[in-house]
């Protein structure tokens, strides 16, 4: 019996994998390429002193996750002309193509949202990183705009579980600031918003309204009746996966770009 021939390497170009959405739209991307004869290969590709080791590794493609903003990394892939696919956000001239949710529209979303409510005093609570950081800038932007007044903007370093959100919450409470929404970047930061002000008897969406952003359909488990906007990591996987075989098969060239439609469920917390 002929033996099948050895899967090639797909470089898995991923900061920040401990985040469960980005996590699920790498394993469903995998699934996808695992039948077409290629693997993800991830390492810690954004180091510099790994970039020899990228190259030794002769990966047919890249998949990044997040921008590929670091100028030695995108010299690196660049000089390998292999192709390179950007998700979730992409930096502002993507070296190949990329599959991303417009996270600024989502941001705006939620502000035009909570204004639609009637809400004057928002707040807004984020992580550091690229997607989110975006949702923060559509939100800023736009309840600006709207004519809302913006008390507070609290950034947390990560959010990794509930205490993290939790300690975001906190932060924000702590600047003595009067609001009636917050608008959270993320689930688990809008379920420990949610989960802090009932410890502290503001009855929501009553006394203060709250807005999430779900990428993996989520909110149920970190907060039943959690308004959310949101996007599918499952289909963010699998369009990258696809792209990725396209550009490998030639099917497709180079500036390919996919945007995920966001949607919206409204439920009890606003």
């Amino acid at each position: 019996m002929p033996s099948l021939p050895p899967l090639r390497p797909i470089a898995l170009i991923a900061p920040r994998m401990d985040a469960a959405p980005a996590s699920r739209a790498v394993q469903t991307c995998a699934e996808r390429l695992a039948p077409a004869g290629y693997y993800l290969a991830a390492g810690p590709w954004q180091d510099v002193q790994m970039l020899p080791q990228l190259a030794a590794l002769r990966p047919a493609a890249a998949l990044v996750i997040g921008p590929l903003d670091d100028p030695a990394l995108r010299a690196a892939l660049a000089a390998l002309e292999i192709p390179v696919v950007e998700t979730w956000s992409a930096s502002n001239r993507p070296l190949d193509s990329a599959v991303v949710i417009d996270n600024e529209e989502a941001g705006r979303a939620a502000a035009r949202h909570l204004a639609e409510k009637r809400h004057a005093l928002v707040a807004c609570i984020s992580t550091d990183n690229p997607w989110e950081r975006a949702r923060r800038v559509g939100f800023v932007s736009s309840a600006s705009a709207l004519g809302l007044e913006q008390v507070a903007d609290i950034v947390q370093p990560e959010a990794q579980n509930m205490n993290d959100g939790r300690m975001a919450f906190l932060r924000l409470l702590a600047t003595n600031t009067i609001f009636d929404a917050v608008f959270c970047t993320s689930d688990l930061l809008a379920a420990a918003a949610v989960s802090e002000a009932h410890n502290r008897d503001l009855h929501v969406p009553q006394d203060l309204a709250v807005l999430g952003f779900t990428d993996d359909g989520s909110a149920a488990q970190w907060a039943q009746g959690l308004t959310t906007l949101g996007a599918d990591a499952a289909e963010l996987g699998r369009r990258a996966a696809q792209l990725l075989l396209d550009r490998l098969q030639g099917e497709l060239g180079a500036g390919q770009r996919q945007t995920l439609e966001v949607a919206f469920e409204a439920r009890l917390s606003t």
